[in-house]
Parts: structure tokens; C-alpha cells; sequence
């Protein structure tokens, strides 16, 4: 990823998001994003342009701690159970309201146990095949799956993901013989796939952009209402004659139940300031990846309980349960 002047990143921030830190102000000390994904996905790469920006402005470090797995559960549980003191956050996306909709024990309670911030950003996301395949198209893929010589083998960062259902969303409604392989990241789909391991994988737009820009993967179709503007030419599932894969997933920050809303306030209106910062908007707009520049403690609120909800339908809706 091109490395962008930090200089000119904090130049470009809002002036009330400028300064060092006062004796007594947060923060005092590292502060520790967990992602509950692994290295080199479209969430890490967010978090740690985000992170290398707040660093700048707290005059203090921010630390990615990767915790991938159990479809975000453990890295959820890690924050939900830390102290409220602002110091230990989670960044994470939308298998945090996912979850609770697949699994009957899930380590952690929306409600209960977090402290909203801030939506950060939304993230398209296409089905790709690797460019050496005799798959070309939307249309071939289905075509190949309703055969069912064998079965298409699709990868995913984990049960109940988004890209699980969006799988299993086109395996019903289409009727095709699929095979879902999950990872602990879409990244380590992505290895599988170039590798030859799996057939296909969902991938973010950020994440796979090198690959696609390396000619080594092809994208069949993109899951949202309209098409990518990094992707123009790649259709939408629904272009493609597939209706109800269109639900766009997206990254968040939130903090411990408890911690104080001083505090809160100050993380949500920091971290709302280095994604207006222009020089980052427009790096995740080259990564594919929509920042949100209007969100707050209470709309973010809001939004996940809605999110939840569209979930737990769409989950019931493809069937899936967990293995």
C-alpha cells in the first residue's frame, strides 16, 4: 500500500482534531484497536491507516492487535471483557451483529456489553474466480453450479460471515451445488484461491484490488445495489440475474461497555476526523472502500440495532446455522 506523508495527513485533518496531548487529557498511553480478522484484509488495512494517523494526532501509539476466528467472536469477547478505560477498542465489521443471529452462544451482547463510536466506512464486495479459470462469467458460474459434476468450492472468513451468506443466498436461489470452505480471514481465502485450494471466494473490493490489478483473479459480479465506482465494469449480482445478494457490509469502532462518555466522545470525534481527513478518503476510495464521514456515538447505535435485524432475517432467510 503507498505510504502516505503522515505530515499531510494530519494537515489535512480538521482543525479541533489537531494537538498534542495536555497533562490529564486522553490518551496517556498506547492505545490497542483489537481486529477480529487476520493481517492484509480490507479491515486491517483501514484500521492500521486510521491507527498510523491517531498515533500522529495522540502523540502516543495505536496498536492492531489481530485476533481472527469464530466469525469475529474472539476478538469481540477480548474487548467486551477489557476494562472501559478507552484504551483497548475494537474495530470490526459486520459479522459483530452477524453472529447472534447463527450461533446459539455467542460471548458477548450488542447491547449490554459495547459502547458504540462510530461507522467508519462501508465495503463493497465481489465473487472472484482466478483468471486461469474456465469460468468467465456470472452466467458460467451458475451455469457450472446447476451441473453439479462436482461441487463449486467457495471461500469465506467464517460461518455466518457476510460471505457466507451471500453464498448460501445464491446456492437457494439459484439452486447450485456449492461447497462453503470458511477461514479465519478473507485473506487467507484469498491465498487458497490463487493456491488452487478452492474454486472461488468472496473478497472485499479493498483486499482484492492488488490481485485483480495483478491480473491474477477475475471478478464475476460485485454485491450491492449499484455497481463499484472502483469496478465500473464489473456487473452486480442483480445485473447478473441473482436478486437478494446486494446487502453491503461495513467497519466500525466501538469501546467497552462503561467507558466513560467523555472519553467516547473524544474516540468517536477523533476517529470520525481521520476519515474526513482528504488524504485518507481518498485512499479508501482507491481501495474500493465508501467512508462514512456523517456517523456518531448514537447514530452508530441506531445503525447496529437496525443491522442486526436486516441480519437475522437475511440469516434465517439462506438457511444457515451453525456447523
Amino acid at each position: 500500500m503507498p505510504a502516505l506523508g503522515i505530515a499531510a495527513l494530519v494537515a489535512g485533518m480538521p482543525a479541533q482534531a489537531q494537538g498534542s496531548p495536555q497533562a490529564g487529557a486522553f490518551p496517556q498511553r498506547a492505545v490497542t484497536f483489537v481486529l477480529p480478522g487476520p493481517a492484509g484484509g480490507g479491515p486491517d488495512q483501514v484500521i492500521r491507516l486510521l491507527g498510523d494517523l491517531l498515533a500522529t494526532r495522540w502523540g502516543v501509539p495505536v496498536v492492531v492487535d489481530n485476533k481472527p476466528g469464530a466469525t469475529g467472536m474472539i476478538g469481540a469477547e477480548a474487548v467486551a471483557r477489557s476494562e472501559p478505560t478507552g484504551y483497548k477498542l475494537l474495530f470490526t465489521f459486520t459479522a459483530l451483529v452477524q453472529a447472534p443471529a447463527v450461533f446459539a452462544k455467542v460471548p458477548y451482547d450488542l447491547e449490554r456489553d459495547f459502547a458504540p463510536l462510530t461507522q467508519v466506512a462501508n465495503a463493497p464486495v465481489f465473487l472472484a474466480v482466478r483468471s486461469d479459470s474456465p469460468i468467465r462469467s456470472l452466467g458460467d458460474y451458475v451455469a457450472e453450479g446447476k451441473r453439479g459434476a462436482k461441487p463449486i468450492s467457495y471461500g469465506t472468513f467464517g460461518i455466518g460471515s457476510s460471505y457466507h451468506i451471500y453464498g448460501e443466498a445464491l446456492k437457494r436461489s439459484q439452486g447450485l451445488d456449492l461447497l462453503h470452505v470458511p477461514y479465519k480471514g478473507e485473506a487467507l481465502a484469498m491465498s487458497d484461491l490463487l493456491g488452487g485450494q478452492i474454486d472461488s471466494t468472496f473478497v472485499s473490493v479493498g483486499a482484492g484490488a492488488p490481485q485483480l490489478r495483478a491480473g491474477k483473479i477475475r471478478p464475476l459480479a460485485v454485491v450491492s445495489k449499484v455497481r463499484s465506482t472502483t469496478l465500473p465494469e464489473v456487473p452486480t449480482f442483480a445485473e447478473g440475474g441473482v436478486q437478494g445478494v446486494d446487502a453491503v457490509g461495513w467497519f466500525g469502532a466501538l469501546a467497552p461497555a462503561g467507558t466513560p462518555p467523555a472519553v467516547v466522545a473524544k474516540l468517536a470525534a477523533d476517529i470520525n476526523a481521520a476519515v474526513q481527513t482528504p488524504a485518507v478518503a481518498a485512499r479508501l476510495r482507491e481501495l474500493g472502500i465508501d467512508p462514512v464521514t456523517d456517523s456518531n456515538p448514537e447514530a452508530f447505535r441506531q445503525f447496529l440495532r437496525a443491522e442486526a435485524r436486516r441480519w437475522q432475517k437475511l440469516i434465517a432467510d439462506a438457511g444457515i446455522k451453525a456447523e
